[in-house]
C-alpha cells in the first residue's frame, strides 16, 4: 500500500464515520503512523508504507471511527505552537484556549506571578511562562492524573523551575504568595450538567469531571469567586474562559463587589470566550 491508496481508504471508513475532517486526518494519521512529513504525505503519494505503518494505522482508524479524538489517539498535540502530551483522562487543550493566552500575557507584568486553576495538561502555564521569562506560576488541578501529566509538560518543556504543582479540590486550598497573585487564570469546567449528554461523541471521551460545571454551568466560577479576590493581590486580574450563550453575563451578576469587571472577549468565531476582572 502506497500513501495514496492509505489516504483513499483512511477517508472513505472516516467519512462513513461521520469524522468531519476525513481527508484532512488522513494525512495527519499517515504522518503520524510513518516516518513521513505532513508535507510529504502531500507531496509524494507514491510513496510505499511497510507493513508495520499500515498496522498502526489499521489501529488507529478503528479507534477514530468508533469515535476517539485524535488527539488521545497520537498522544500528544499542540498549543499556542508547543507541542505536549495528551492523555485520556485529563481535557483535551483547545485552539479558542489561545485567546485566554493572548489576553492573560497582555494583562502581566513582566515579571509577577500567576494561578492557574484547572491546570488539566498545563497548556495554559506552559504558554505563558513559555512567552514571558519574568513570570513563575501556581498550576493547580483537582484531578491529580492531570498534575502528573502538567508535570511531565512542563519538565519536558524545561519550564518546571518556574512553577509550583499542586493538587487541591478547591481553589481555597492554594500555597499563595505573601503579596497575592498577579493574575488568577482558569478554564474551568462550565457545561451545564443537562448538555453533556448532546455533546459530539468526539468530546465524551474526554472526563466528565473536566467538562461538567453543575446545573447552570457556574459551580467553579463561583467557588474562584468566594476564594480567588482574597489571592489577588490589589490590581491583580482574574481571567476565566466562558462558555457561549448569557453565560458572561451570569457571570457578572454573581461575581463578587471586591471585582471589578472589565469586559467580555470574542473569539475567532465571534462567541464570547473570555470574561476578565480586576481586584478592586
Amino acid at each position: 500500500m502506497n500513501v495514496s491508496e492509505a489516504r483513499r481508504w483512511i477517508t472513505g471508513i472516516l467519512r462513513d464515520a461521520g469524522v468531519s475532517s476525513p481527508g484532512l486526518e488522513a494525512c495527519l494519521m499517515i504522518s503520524e503512523a510513518s516516518d513521513l512529513s505532513r508535507s510529504a504525505v502531500a507531496a509524494d503519494p507514491d510513496t510505499p508504507l511497510g507493513r508495520e505503518t499500515v498496522s498502526r494505522l489499521a489501529d488507529m482508524v478503528r479507534r477514530r471511527a468508533e469515535g476517539e479524538p485524535l488527539q488521545y489517539i497520537f498522544g500528544s498535540w499542540e498549543f499556542y505552537g508547543r507541542p505536549l502530551s495528551v492523555a485520556p483522562n485529563v481535557l483535551i487543550p483547545r485552539p479558542e484556549t489561545e485567546l485566554l493566552v493572548e489576553k492573560a500575557l497582555e494583562l502581566l507584568p513582566e515579571e509577577g506571578i500567576f494561578l492557574d486553576w484547572g491546570t488539566g495538561t498545563g497548556c495554559i502555564t506552559m504558554a505563558l511562562l513559555g512567552e514571558r521569562p519574568g513570570l513563575s506560576a501556581v498550576a493547580a488541578d483537582a484531578n491529580p492524573a492531570a498534575v502528573r501529566l502538567a508535570w511531565k509538560n512542563l519538565n519536558a518543556s524545561g519550564l518546571l523551575s518556574r512553577c509550583f504543582l499542586w493538587h487541591s479540590r478547591t481553589p481555597a486550598d492554594i500555597p499563595v504568595p505573601r503579596d497575592g497573585f498577579h493574575m488568577i487564570v482558569s478554564n474551568p469546567p462550565y457545561i451545564p450538567t443537562a448538555r453533556i449528554p448532546s455533546l459530539m461523541r468526539e468530546v465524551l471521551h474526554e472526563p466528565l469531571s473536566a467538562l461538567d460545571g453543575g446545573p447552570d454551568g457556574l459551580l467553579w466560577y463561583r467557588k474562584l469567586f468566594v476564594s480567588g479576590p482574597e489571592h489577588l493581590r490589589p490590581g491583580g486580574w482574574m481571567l476565566f474562559e466562558i462558555g457561549d450563550g448569557p453565560q458572561g453575563e451570569q457571570l457578572r451578576e454573581i461575581a463578587p463587589s471586591s471585582l471589578e469587571f472589565k469586559g467580555i472577549f470574542h473569539d475567532l468565531s465571534d462567541k464570547p470566550r473570555v470574561a476578565a476582572w480586576i481586584r478592586v
